[in-house]
């Protein structure tokens, strides 16, 4: 379980090149920099991997799943194609059996796309994270393993400073794990204060009661996550409408950097260029 005093796991000298990470993270945060280009929030389209295919899950449940593309690789392009500067996949399979079970699409997926590519699901042990990365992944991805087991989480940060991404899955503020079928009784802006005191690249905070249902983004928990973080926070679950872009392009001057897009794409509510449209909106 994560404890708040010091960690096991020795990070007491870590390396040169992860000090001078994680000075620069604290300085882009300081000076609401968040490592955007052009100050251009990201708008990161989901592709969701079951059973090989490209799928949505309802509030995360495996059984309510719909399926939308034979193919997740092409869908990655096409969202490559269509403007994004970042994939964001998910193995839902190793998110429930606890290890990677669709690698070989995620090795296609990075190969295929000349945008960085993040993976989550199932990534709980620094053979896994070390996988990934040589497979091409740009940013890996670990969520139950943060609660379950601090010192290897501490550990794959450090052994790969700013490739590491909290994922922070939440429910009604509670943080829950293990594909979201487990509650633990621990708040998510405790969870992501402490994590954001490594050199992480970021955190995705997903409030995982939304997550699917098109209701909207959960903005006031995403706030509190991002002021009390000291590295970028990214938005995830419920989005459902270009105002809900518009929603997390207001949060930026609290940390959020970005919104992974899912179920509104696929559903056609709106198109990817239009979500990168309203991202730019100023007023």
């Amino acid at each position: 379980m994560l404890g708040f005093g010091v960690p096991q796991y020795n990070v007491s000298t870590p390396p040169f090149s992860t000090l001078v990470y994680w000075a620069c993270c604290m300085f882009y945060k300081d000076t609401n920099v968040l490592w955007l280009v052009g100050d251009v929030m990201l708008v990161i389209p989901a592709v969701d991997i079951k059973d090989g295919k490209c799928v949505r899950l309802f509030k995360g449940r495996k059984e309510d799943v719909t399926v939308y593309y034979e193919n997740p690789v092409d869908v990655a392009k096409l969202w490559a194609d269509s403007g994004a500067k970042r994939i964001h996949v998910v193995d839902l399979d190793g998110a429930f059996e606890g290890l990677p079970v669709n690698l070989r699409i995620i090795e296609r997926i990075a190969s295929s796309v000349p945008v960085p590519v993040e993976v989550g699901g199932g990534v709980r042990s620094l053979e896994t994270v070390r996988a990934l990365l040589d497979a091409g992944v740009s940013y890996v991805i670990m969520g139950t393993v943060i609660v379950e087991d601090y010192d290897t989480f501490c550990e794959a940060v450090y052994s790969y400073p700013g490739k590491v991404i909290a994922g922070i899955d939440g429910a009604k503020g509670q943080v829950v794990v293990r594909g979201w079928e487990k509650q633990e009784p621990l708040k998510v802006v405790d969870l992501a204060r402490k994590v954001s005191e490594l050199p992480i690249e970021s955190i995705i905070f997903t409030e995982v009661t939304k997550d699917g249902t098109l209701s909207g983004i959960e903005r006031r928990l995403t706030r509190e996550v991002a002021e009390v973080s000291n590295v970028p926070v990214i938005a995830s679950g419920g989005v459902a409408t270009l105002e809900d872009i518009r929603a997390v392009k207001a949060l930026e001057p609290f940390g959020v950097k970005g919104v992974i897009v899912g179920k509104a794409l696929y559903e056609k509510r709106f198109t990817l260029e239009e979500a990168l449209r309203a991202a730019q909106d100023v007023g």
